[in-house]
């Protein structure tokens, strides 16, 4: 028999026999042998019972039991003995470049909740816009949250903004732990904050006025690492974060920071040598560390971008997003006890055509990293895919961008790499259009989920145009592309 359930369970077995509607309604036991998100469901002609531990793993019962459902309502006789792979199955959402209106985000974590991932990694600031109402820092939404136009490549001149204020923030909050998703916040530093300097252009190092970003890429302005004044901004910036988000973990990027500015700057010379440090590499890592050394006093810990690792000397309580290892920091990381998010680019980035990442190219990637001993495979926590927004101004195509390829993950990261099957997968993402549909997701034809030799090469190139760069070239001619 054929089902329709996304993730596939991890053991099931069909019985025979029919479970009518009138039956359907699950009798629920509690089991303390039961792994926290894990479930056991047995349907029978006679009823449903369902054992887990706790009302997580009843959430995700009745996920699988809704995909199991006929249209009439009765259900197949099923066992199933059923826990995810991975304990963190997240998926990104860059509200900075364009945002999202509140229905729109409620209509993503609805699916990403149906599909059993459990984190959402809000993407709140960047050089393109600062998305958070903030009282101690007014300018960063007089300013810093709308820019001159849509910019990246828009022919839309008028001005582009908003933020959202804190009722907004903490009605997603609560939306999300209705359905078991931690939320994470995202405030990217020291790179990726023209927006910030557009606001307070004291915090960087040459202190000049400038403009909130409006193309995409990688800046020269950033924070500066050597003044106090702009530690102090980050972690109170940080305070009123925390009071929104009550999830333990904060995301502060650290990625893409170039040291220009800082190799011209006296105070982070001088920083460096009052603390002793031989690189600018090290510097960042410093400029890290005291963050997260103050999130610690907040009860909360630090996730980072890895090329935070570069410095050599970030904390090892600081959890790593390793979305470009080119340095193979990640797997020595795991291996020495560090904890790694797994969120390849070349596979996991929504945002990039199917010409570029197929989706047999994102289900067929195994996320652990080469080079991982025994002892640090369990350093990998877990699997995110990330969705940027810098060519995304509305919902129908970031849902585009995003199914089915957001399922092959939330497939992978729950279910084991012996169970998983790839001609399975996709007759069963197809199956999903309708209650995709339902949700008001729009998803492109099968047709256009695996382009194929020189028409996909063809496509990539229609589609990139003259700002193909080095990592899509690379990622199309990936080894580990089929």
């Amino acid at each position: 028999m054929q089902h329709r359930i996304i993730p596939q369970p991890n053991l099931l077995d069909y019985t025979d026999g029919i479970c009518p509607a009138e039956r359907a309604v699950p009798v629920v036991e509690t089991d303390e042998a039961m792994p926290p998100e894990g479930y056991a469901l047995a349907v029978r002609p006679d009823g449903v019972t369902v054992r887990c531990k706790t009302p997580q793993g009843l959430f995700y019962a009745k996920q699988t039991l809704s995909m199991l459902q006929n249209e009439n309502g009765s259900l197949p006789c099923v066992s199933i003995q059923d826990a995810p792979r991975f304990a963190y199955r997240a998926f990104m959402l860059d509200s900075a470049r364009h945002m999202q209106t509140i229905d729109e985000i409620k209509r993503y974590i609805d699916v990403a909740a149906r599909f059993k991932m459990n984190v959402f990694h809000w993407h709140l600031s960047d050089d393109q816009g600062f998305r958070i109402e903030c009282e101690r820092f007014p300018k960063l939404n007089e300013v810093g949250s709308f820019r001159d136009g849509h910019g990246f490549g828009s022919s839309d001149t008028s001005r582009y903004g908003g933020f959202y204020t804190k009722a907004e923030i903490r009605d997603i909050v609560s939306y999300c732990a209705d359905r078991f998703i931690r939320v994470i916040p995202e405030i990217d530093m020291p790179g990726h904050t023209k927006a910030i300097l557009a606001s307070y252009p004291s915090l960087s190092c040459r202190e000049t006025p400038i403009a909130v970003e409006t193309q995409a890429g990688v800046f020269r302005d950033i924070l500066c690492a050597g003044k106090e004044e702009v530690v102090s901004f980050c972690c109170d910036l940080l305070d009123e974060v925390c009071e929104l988000f009550p999830d333990e973990w904060v995301h502060i990027g650290g990625d893409e920071a170039p040291k220009n500015r800082w190799r011209q700057c006296d105070c982070c010379k001088d920083r460096m040598a009052k603390a002793h440090l031989d690189s600018f590499e090290a510097l960042q890592g410093d400029f890290m560390n005291r963050i997260a050394a103050h999130l610690r006093t907040k009860g909360k810990r630090a996730v980072a971008w890895n090329e935070s690792l570069k410095s050599g000397c970030l904390d090892g309580d600081v959890i790593i997003a390793d979305w470009m290892d080119r340095d193979k920091l990640c797997p020595a990381r795991a291996n020495a006890g560090g904890e790694i998010i797994a969120e390849d680019f070349f596979h996991y980035y929504l945002d990039y055509p199917y010409a570029m990442t197929p989706l047999k190219k994102v289900y067929t990637f195994d996320p652990l990293p080469e080079g991982l001993t025994e002892m640090g495979r369990p350093g990998v926590i877990g699997v995110e895919t990330p969705l940027w927004t810098e060519f995304i101004e509305d919902f129908e195509k970031l849902c585009k961008m995003a199914f089915p390829r957001l399922l092959a993950v939330a497939e992978r990261d729950w279910t084991y790499e012996e169970n998983c099957d790839y001609a399975d997968f996709r007759r069963r993402a197809e199956e999903s259009r309708p209650w995709l549909q339902s949700q008001g997701v729009v998803m492109d034809p099968q047709s256009a989920w695996d382009p194929k030799g020189l028409s996909r090469l063809k496509k990539l190139l229609a589609h990139y145009k003259k700002t193909l760069t080095r990592d899509m070239l690379l990622s199309f001619f990936s080894k580990k592309d089929d």
